[in-house]
């Protein structure tokens, strides 16, 4: 949804790792990133299942940062963690489609899985980084929950060049953080927003507070600052809303029953609403 806000092609990757990295404080460069995501994979029946983990269970230890660096080197792949967060560094450029965490919890692995030119490779990484955690002595609860990584939002930043853009973006996210850098622009509040022109909330929130802030847009809607309101996952999957459709289900509070069945339903994401 965001890289159609933007405007750019929806057939090549959106370099969401690239611009992680850039709004945690790390120098990009012209490099190709991805990010890796700390998930459990389980079987079920005839298809396989990830999940996203929580806590100290989504930590992975330093030792294995270097245990995949070493593995990987002859691959070209340098494996970095910032602020919490993990990514890898390709040396050479890369041309792979992949798929948000979300998308794939939604489809299943086998179709969320990357294509492409050098998809074989990034498949080849998913697979030896699930053999070595399954080598690996890892601590308290983590061995029977983290079993392996999730790889998106491959590409450079030169992919997606100097975006000039009037859309606003509003919001707290290291992926924002990446993208205003690129676009020079600054930070904007849910209170600075220009209703006249297109802006993008996006909110890595807990549920509580993305609702509220939906909440905050539908009162614009109502009023008819605004005239239409979209929410959407990373998927592309959205809810959208025109002031005169919501009135009766806004008097009804029906908007926040949807959302909320929604994010409980694992529609939407309280991480990856926008």
């Amino acid at each position: 949804m965001l890289q159609q806000a933007l405007g750019l092609d929806q057939k090549n990757d959106f370099p969401s790792g690239a611009l992680r990295y850039a709004g945690l404080g790390g120098d990009p460069g012209r490099a190709v990133w991805a990010q890796l995501q700390p998930v459990h994979f389980r079987p079920d029946r005839d298809r396989l299942l990830v999940f996203p983990l929580e806590g100290a269970s989504a930590i992975p230890p330093q030792g294995l940062l270097d245990h995949l660096n070493s593995h990987f080197a002859e691959d070209g792949c340098h494996f970095v963690s910032l602020n919490g967060e993990w990514f890898v560094r390709f040396d050479s450029p890369l041309s792979a489609v992949t798929s948000s965490l979300s998308e794939a919890r939604r489809k299943g692995v086998e179709e969320a899985m990357p294509h492409g030119e050098d998809a074989r490779l990034l498949k080849r990484l998913l697979t030896e980084m699930q053999m070595l955690l399954a080598q690996m002595v890892l601590p308290g609860q983590q061995q029977a929950l983290f079993n392996g990584f999730w790889i998106s939002g491959l590409g450079s930043l030169e992919s997606i060049g100097a975006l000039q853009n009037q859309l606003q973006l509003v919001g707290d996210s290291p992926l924002l953080d990446g993208l205003r850098q690129l676009m020079g622009q600054a930070p904007v509040s849910m209170q600075e927003i220009e209703l006249s022109r297109p802006a993008v909330v996006f909110t890595e929130s807990p549920e509580e507070t993305a609702i509220a802030e939906a909440e905050t847009l539908f009162g614009h809607l109502l009023a008819g600052k605004v005239r239409k309101l979209v929410i959407a996952d990373e998927s592309g999957d959205s809810l959208v809303y025109k002031r005169p459709l919501v009135y009766p289900f806004w008097r009804k509070d029906g908007w926040r029953s949807l959302l909320e069945a929604e994010i409980a339903a694992g529609l939407l994401n309280e991480q990856d609403m926008m």
